[in-house]
């Protein structure tokens, strides 16, 4: 995989990472406290290392959540104030830094100065900065995703993209945008076309945002689209 790839897998893991965690902060569904419980911690930790890092042990995402609580940027507590809202904002943007320094200077210090390009190297993604993020990842997991109260809405979500994927892929290229419908053609005239013409769609979907979904779902007369919540489409 070429590194500008990598470059993006990761500032994906990133930006859902931290902003995952600050949308359920804001809606009341994480409460940064809870991240001080004995109980609370060791469940995080124990899916933490079962979902994201495997043969990991539990200690290192613990060691993650202290090092995370302990930096001054870290609200002890949110009480709604906008002062509250402030500091989750700037709680946001330092964790975001705080990654993406970690793995520049990894990269760095791996392969050098000079501009690395396709396969000239590896991103370098040190450990302790793998389970800050896994941390970050599970307490979404736990609170948000998992919640009981959200199955439903998650399920009604998973079909509304499922079925807007299946429409679009019924009437291709002419449901493509301009950008897509070129790597359609391209796509269409390669060795695999029947799978590369399908992950053109894939890609084509992933690129609208909650609103343009149900836009787009409507235009094809997708059904799942009202029975989606009009929140967290994607």
């Amino acid at each position: 995989v070429c590194v500008e790839a990598q470059v993006m897998d990761q500032a994906d893991d990133v930006a859902y990472s931290v902003h995952d965690v600050e949308d359920a902060v804001a809606s009341g569904r994480v409460r940064l406290e809870w991240l001080a419980d004995p109980v609370e911690r060791a469940e995080l930790a124990r899916l933490a290392v079962t979902t994201y890092l495997p043969g990991v042990r539990e200690t290192v995402v613990l060691d993650a959540l202290d090092r995370l609580v302990a930096e001054p940027y870290w609200p002890a507590r949110l009480d709604g104030t906008r002062t509250a809202g402030a500091a989750l904002k700037n709680l946001t943007s330092q964790l975001i830094g705080r990654f993406v320094r970690s793995v520049e200077r990894a990269t760095r210090d791996a392969h050098g100065a000079p501009p690395l390009r396709r396969y000239d190297a590896d991103l370098v993604v040190p450990m302790p900065t793998r389970a800050e993020i896994a941390a970050l990842k599970t307490v979404a997991a736990r609170y948000v995703m998992a919640a009981e109260d959200r199955q439903p809405v998650l399920a009604a979500q998973r079909a509304l993209v499922t079925e807007l994927a299946d429409a679009v892929w019924a009437h291709a290229p002419g449901t493509l945008t301009p950008v897509f419908a070129a790597d359609w053609s391209t796509a269409a005239a390669g060795p695999d076309a029947p799978t590369a013409c399908r992950r053109v769609v894939v890609d084509q979907v992933a690129s609208l945002t909650d609103a343009s979904v149900r836009v787009w779902a409507r235009r094809l007369d997708v059904p799942a689209v009202d029975r989606a919540s009009p929140a967290g489409t994607r």
